[in-house]
């Protein structure tokens, strides 16, 4: 059993190393992608595309951190009455935290994996661009398995360091994973 939670791990921290990589190349790309955009309207030139290609980078920029952020523990939460929690209280808390957004993040993959395979997504096309519109929808589902992965993830280290006795202990737990002092 041991072995293929401590796969699971392994698992998501090699796709965590991909999204970043993934996230780190698109932010390059999207600012390349705006100032050819805006060097090209200097000239009173329209470059077809720019535009599309910037939304569409953005949002795969903001849905690839939001399921990084998942895996690093730093979404936002509200977490006054967590703090204050100790021991097995405060992991069994943060364990259902993640089973919730394990719960959401399943029926959201469900829906979007439908949206997007629905024959009128698949036979629309972007406006300049004209790529059919489920590879920029694909990344909802794309995000939303990786936040599954990455739920697994925590739930498996919170469940190893149940002996911890307060958020600041998970957090440092992330924080040493990270190499931020």
């Amino acid at each position: 059993m041991m072995k293929y939670l401590n796969g699971i791990e392994y698992v998501s921290r090699i796709f965590e190393k991909i999204v970043i990589f993934i996230v780190q190349v698109s932010v390059g790309v999207l600012i390349l992608d705006l100032n050819i955009a805006v060097l090209f309207r200097i000239f009173k030139v329209q470059l077809v595309g720019t535009s599309e290609i910037a939304l569409f980078l953005l949002a795969w920029i903001t849905f690839l951190g939001a399921s990084l952020s998942i895996k690093q523990g730093s979404m936002v939460a509200i977490t006054v009455i967590l703090e204050r929690l100790k021991g097995h209280v405060s992991t069994s808390v943060q364990i259902i935290i993640q089973l919730f957004v394990l719960f959401f993040s399943c029926m959201l993959f469900y829906y979007s994996f439908n949206w997007i395979t629905a024959p009128n997504v698949q036979s629309t096309l972007s406006s300049a661009l004209q790529i059919p519109m489920w590879i920029p929808y694909s990344i909802i589902p794309l995000t939303t398995l990786l936040t599954i992965i990455f739920c697994i993830s925590n739930i498996i280290q919170l469940l190893k360091t149940e002996s911890s006795t307060s958020v600041a202990d998970y957090q440092q737990s992330i924080e040493k994973e990270w190499g931020v002092e």
